[in-house]
């Protein structure tokens, strides 16, 4: 078997993990890998051995900034055994009454499903930020609603708002291939007649919406907080994740400094999402 015939896998930790796993994902990304998957400590990436080789893959990690640090282990994968390792890598999941699954699992254990496929982009709904704002999400009426998914990644939360009823969704994100992948799942989910996707950042928009979604990451939220205060209509919900219990003080500090009104949060594990009114 030659190198050909193998993928390798490879289990980056990072830390610290809300900010660092983003910035790996981009530098990662200028590579050949094929794939990645978030984890609870960083995120899995997978690539040919053939491509793998000529990674040198201390210089790749030398791009991250100096505040994070990042370890990694190797596993190789035969390719005959790839599809199906690739799908036991993650398995569908429940949150409420709604199943997230790939198109690969079984069909639907629940009365509505979201079906996911995350190829490079995050959000398969295993990280917890996703899985605690899909449940915060899933307690608004969205019936009619306008809606903004901000750092989109696959589109999961866009989604699902527009699968609840809303009017129309946009969502954006910084990076081609997660604009790609959103249009990919939108489809899947038949809702691409409600939902837009488009590459760029928070200085692109121009309308104003019901409820915005951001999942990022603390440094990020705290940026683009002024951004998401201007586009909310009156009585607006904004829901942000991405972040711990000991940044939500702060976090709230920058939202009420903008008009915005802590209402409630939800948490798991040490991760938060919290719900604000305009």
């Amino acid at each position: 078997m030659d190198s050909t015939d193998i993928y390798i896998e490879i289990d980056f930790h990072v830390s610290p993990h809300d900010d660092g796993s983003d910035i790996l994902l981009a530098v990662l990304s200028e590579q050949q890998f094929e794939s990645f998957l978030e984890t609870n400590s960083g995120l899995r990436a997978y690539i040919k051995k053939v491509d793998w080789n000529s990674i040198d893959i201390q210089q790749v990690l030398s791009l991250m900034p100096s505040a994070f640090v990042v370890s990694h282990e190797i596993n190789e994968i035969p390719i005959e055994n790839w599809n199906s390792h690739w799908e036991s890598s993650f398995q569908s999941i429940v949150i409420g009454d709604y199943t997230v699954r790939a198109p690969f699992h079984p069909p639907k254990m629940t009365d509505h499903e979201l079906i996911i496929e995350p190829k490079m982009s995050f959000g398969t709904g295993h990280h917890q930020t996703t899985q605690i704002m899909m449940t915060h999400a899933l307690e608004i009426d969205m019936v009619g609603k306008s809606v903004l998914d901000m750092g989109c990644g696959t589109g999961i939360l866009g989604i699902l708002a527009a699968d609840l009823g809303a009017k129309s969704v946009l969502a954006i994100d910084i990076e081609s291939w997660c604009v790609d992948n959103t249009l990919e799942n939108a489809e899947r989910n038949r809702c691409n007649h409600v939902l837009k996707a488009i590459r760029g950042d928070v200085d692109i928009l121009s309308e104003t919406y019901d409820l915005i979604f951001a999942n990022i990451n603390r440094n990020t939220l705290i940026r683009h907080i002024p951004y998401y205060a201007k586009r909310l209509q009156r009585q607006g919900v904004l829901l942000l994740s991405g972040f711990y219990q000991t940044d939500l003080l702060e976090i709230t500090h920058v939202c009420k400094s903008n008009g915005l009104t802590f209402e409630s949060n939800n948490k798991l594990d040490d991760w938060v999402c919290a719900k604000y009114v305009y």
